[in-house]
């Protein structure tokens, strides 16, 4: 391992150079062989693809944003066989790159309790592959699940210094920006129609404002973070981040994600560091509703028509998951398995969705119940509860400690108020990305006090 571990230090340049160009000839060659006539463009791709993966499987962090950030990535910009295989690369890679630091430098891996919760779930969910109707559709969601609990276990193991949490957060910020000019380009290239809601990137519009809240910590936190004309600068661009993150979720039309973000301002008047973002947002909701108030036209439109019926017809979903979880309270249907065989009991109650046979419970902690039943919801909320109470408690232990900390603990306390009132009722959302993510963020506060071998700063 240590002639791995001196293979793998610098210089990187002459290695790098020489792979890619060993791995392009041998590429071309095979491909040529073949008779593709994209021989030499995939064998350029495939050689820098490896040249990237001999940089990042020495450098654990920077793979671990890497993957965050591919896995926060919309719709619209996906090609999907190239982006699976690049998140799931990227996945793969952080995972690799931080079992061989622990290997090579003989590091003790600290579980997280919340993440032994959560594999003791994913061992449950395998067994409920043994009645699973469709395999096709477990081994679907399987792998969104254990995508997550990559994204989850790499979080809490490896953001254990200040410099960790700043590179965490510049990926939520630079994603978030990526969501918002995508929000201005579709509002102001005429695509939006009167009484239409704005779609942003190809994203679900309820999924859009909750990932522009699991994005709004990487805006705020420079801010704490820095002093003078940084400061400054920082804040000026959180705010504007904020006033557009306002009107773009009211353009979406999302109620959900509209009463998210109130809720997140709420939370921010509790708490004097965040106080002033709190103050801010008010005062730029009432700009808004002064100065545009046609902004605001189908998020009252959707709330007034009550589309689909109480809670957009989550009322009758959430009925038909308890009658089918009645009837399979021990084992569920099988992981991945809810849409489908829910489509029989809600055509039971009604003919509205007749024409999708694949509608999930809109709620998150329902959806887990009919799919692995009283166990499986059992250890998934468990797992929630517990990241919850962590975070409380490791607050108490180092609030005092340093005053960037300090204010970690209620800009990310108001932030997971307005996700879980998003994420409560939202469909497909049990094993999403935002969610393992702000799960990784509650509880890695854990590492900042786990003993052991003292770290630098900018330890990678």
């Amino acid at each position: 391992m240590l002639n791995l571990l001196r293979i793998l230090s610098p210089p990187m340049s002459l290695l790098y150079g020489a792979s890619a160009v060993l791995l392009a000839l041998l590429m071309s060659s095979v491909l040529i062989l073949w008779g593709d006539p994209r021989a030499p463009i995939l064998a350029v791709g495939g050689a820098g693809a490896a040249a990237i993966g001999l940089y990042l499987i020495q450098r654990p962090l920077i793979a671990l944003n890497v993957a965050i950030f591919l896995a926060l990535m919309p719709m619209e910009l996906r090609f999907e066989i190239v982006y699976t295989l690049a998140v799931n690369s990227a996945l793969a890679l952080a995972l690799g790159a931080w079992l061989l630091k622990v290997v090579v430098q003989r590091q003790h891996i600290h579980w997280n309790a919340v993440c032994v919760l959560l594999t003791l779930y994913l061992v449950w969910a395998i067994v409920t592959l043994l009645w699973a109707p469709d395999l096709v559709l477990a081994r679907k969601e399987l792998v969104a699940y254990v995508s997550g609990f990559i994204l989850l276990l790499l979080i809490s193991e490896q953001v254990r210094s200040i410099a960790a949490i700043d590179g965490l957060m510049r990926v939520l910020k630079v994603m978030g920006w990526i969501l918002v000019l995508g929000g201005l380009h579709a509002a102001f290239t005429g695509a939006l129609q009167p009484g239409e809601r704005l779609q942003v990137l190809g994203m679900n519009e309820n999924l859009f404002g909750v990932a522009l809240v699991l994005t709004l910590p990487g805006q705020i936190w420079p801010v704490l973070r820095s002093s003078g004309p940084r400061h400054t600068f920082h804040l000026v661009l959180s705010i504007f981040f904020i006033l557009c993150t306002l009107g773009l979720v009211a353009l979406s039309g999302s109620r959900g994600s509209s009463i998210s973000l109130l809720l997140v301002l709420l939370a921010f008047f509790f708490h004097k560091p965040m106080r002033p973002f709190g103050i801010v947002g008010v005062i730029l909701v009432a700009g808004l509703l002064a100065v545009a108030p046609g902004i605001t036209d189908v998020l009252v439109q959707r709330f007034q028509e009550h589309e689909g019926g109480d809670l957009g017809g989550r009322v009758l979903l959430w009925h038909a998951s308890l009658l089918l979880i009645r009837d399979n309270l021990w084992t569920g249907v099988g992981i991945g398995n809810g849409p489908s065989e829910l489509h029989r009991y809600i055509a039971s109650l009604t003919s509205t969705y007749a024409h999708r046979p694949d509608v999930p419970s809109h709620s998150p902690l329902l959806e887990v119940a009919v799919e692995t039943g009283l166990l499986g919801i059992f250890l998934y909320a468990s797992a929630i509860i517990l990241a919850v109470w962590q975070f409380f408690w490791y607050r108490r232990r180092l609030y005092t400690r340093d005053a960037m900390i300090a204010g970690y603990f209620p800009l990310l306390l108001g932030v997971s108020v307005g996700y879980f009132a998003s994420w409560s009722k939202g469909g497909g959302m049990d094993a999403h990305p935002t969610f393992f993510i702000l799960l990784g963020l509650l509880v890695f506060p854990a590492g900042l006090l786990t003993p052991g071998k003292p770290r630098s700063p900018d330890a990678n």
